[in-house]
């Protein structure tokens, strides 16, 4: 057997396959081949952005394939045991393979377990739970899933996600950051629910959802509906769109439609892992209307300054230290 180094790439390029993940783990267990799986990774691995204040901790990766390998054929032990050929495996993963996609064990037994997946800037991840629901992780995003004291289904998200929830007749409940709670049973839906964006948004494809807060606020939604919840105000806009828009990032693809530009350059931030600086003036009106999926960052800065009256210069990174180095910025000024 040699090493397929398309196998390691697909996993880099957020395409990977259960199969491509087999032949990762045939590599690493053979010892011929161990070393030049390690030499690809770390060139891969040289290529990998961290933000500034990210520390690569990625214990959690060990956890994550430890989860992976044993789910479909062993019971979850109350006590995690690793062989040998599990430390050389998460010993190379180490080095950045998974990137920031992992699961912890926090408590004593699977009824109680907590398991979190964490997707890193500019990245998006698949991830399944352990009630069978499945679903993709979208740039600088996290999801906590838990079983709560009724035996209902809780998962706390901030970021966004794609989830494609398995009815098993326990309620299964979404909490953001913004104090709104979505609740299902079985059915696929969108959710753009990050801290630090000033509003929440659902889009519904298939089956029910009720959407409530903490002043009591409720609204039922039906497929193609799509609500805005602005915390501030406890008030939510509702709208019927055509929700493959809103869910073509799973695919790679950035659907930009109709939106102003401010909101088109955060959507640019987190799928392209740079930051913006705005300095034009006068732009505050302007809206974007941009389809992404093969594009390099030079394509879409270029498309969009084609479409909109301002210019994008690309400030490079600069090392911050030995270790770490700054975020690419896009500079926006007038034309």
């Amino acid at each position: 057997m040699v090493v397929n180094r398309r196998h390691i790439d697909k996993v880099f390029e957020q395409e990977h396959t259960l199969r491509d993940q087999k032949m990762l783990a045939k590599y690493f267990a053979d010892k011929e081949l161990n070393e030049e799986s390690r030499q690809i990774i770390r060139k891969q691995w040289e290529h990998f952005e961290f933000r500034p204040d990210e520390s690569p901790d990625l214990d959690h990766v060990f956890y994550k394939l430890y989860y992976q390998l044993n789910e479909d054929t062993t019971p979850r032990p109350k006590k995690i045991k690793f062989n040998f050929r599990m430390v050389q495996i998460a010993a190379i993963l180490a080095v950045g393979i998974f990137i920031a996609v992992g699961l912890y064990l926090s408590r004593r037994n699977v009824s109680e377990m907590q398991v979190q997946f964490i997707s890193a800037n500019g990245f998006r991840n698949q991830f399944k739970l352990p009630d069978g629901s499945t679903g993709w992780l979208g740039s600088d995003s996290e999801i906590k899933y838990r079983l709560d004291k009724s035996n209902n289904r809780v998962v706390y998200l901030n970021g966004l996600a794609y989830f494609d929830v398995a009815h098993n007749g326990s309620p299964f409940i979404v909490e953001t950051p913004k104090g709104l709670n979505i609740e299902v049973k079985g059915t696929q839906f969108n959710v753009s629910a990050y801290r630090t964006d000033p509003s929440c948004e659902v889009v519904l494809e298939n089956g029910s959802v009720r959407l409530s807060d903490s002043r009591g606020l409720g609204e039922e939604m039906v497929p193609n509906d799509r609500i805005i919840y602005y915390p501030g105000n406890g008030t939510m806009e509702k709208s019927q769109v055509n929700t493959a828009d809103f869910v073509a990032w799973i695919h790679g693809k950035l659907v930009m439609k109709d939106i102003p530009l401010k909101e088109a350059l955060l959507k640019l931030s987190r799928f392209y892992n740079v930051e913006f600086e705005i300095r034009a003036a006068g732009t505050e009106q302007e809206r974007v209307r941009l389809v992404l999926e093969n594009e390099s960052l030079d394509e879409a800065l270029n498309l969009l300054a084609a479409i909109t009256p301002i210019s994008c210069h690309i400030q490079e990174r600069r090392a911050i230290n030995n270790d770490t180095y700054s975020k690419k910025k896009i500079i926006i000024t007038n034309k």
